[in-house]
């Protein structure tokens, strides 16, 4: 599927999963997530970049991820580019409905929007237990976007 697509039928998607509508069927009522349970998820997701070219004008430039999530049921996957100086950059999503759990998405950057330099990409992961939510932030990635 394309990444516009993706990001498309994100949204949506997130709603689903917090109003508790996917998951395991039955009368029980979904047990709201409190935050309270934000865990290390560096074992269950990860993203990685190679070194890149700043180019002219708004590029896609690559990353790959995997996401191993500890149960089958629905995950959801959300990245953020920061750019040098801490700036966000750019964001993208992606969900167990319409992602593979191992592969490759991109962020348009414009080079008149930043500079080159160390760029970081942070990963936060959703995944869910029953009607319980479960999040946790990946090991950040670090590249770098160079002058050519």
């Amino acid at each position: 599927m394309t990444t516009a697509l993706n990001r498309l039928l994100a949204a949506p998607l997130a709603g689903l999963l917090a109003a508790g509508l996917l998951g395991a069927a039955g009368g029980a009522p979904a047990t709201g997530h409190t935050g309270d349970d934000r865990h290390d998820a560096s074992e269950h997701a990860r993203t990685w970049a190679k070194d890149q070219v700043l180019r002219k004008g708004c590029r896609d430039y690559s990353y790959r991820y995997r996401v191993n999530p500890p149960t089958d049921q629905a995950w959801g996957l959300e990245t953020f580019l920061v750019a040098p100086g801490g700036r966000k950059l750019a964001s993208g999503a992606l969900s167990d409905n319409a992602d593979r759990k191992k592969g490759r998405d991109t962020f348009t950057v414009c080079r008149t929007s930043t500079r080159p330099g160390k760029f970081r990409i942070r990963a936060k992961l959703t995944y869910y237990d029953g009607f319980t939510a479960h999040d946790g932030w990946a090991d950040t990635t670090r590249f770098r976007l160079r002058r050519r």
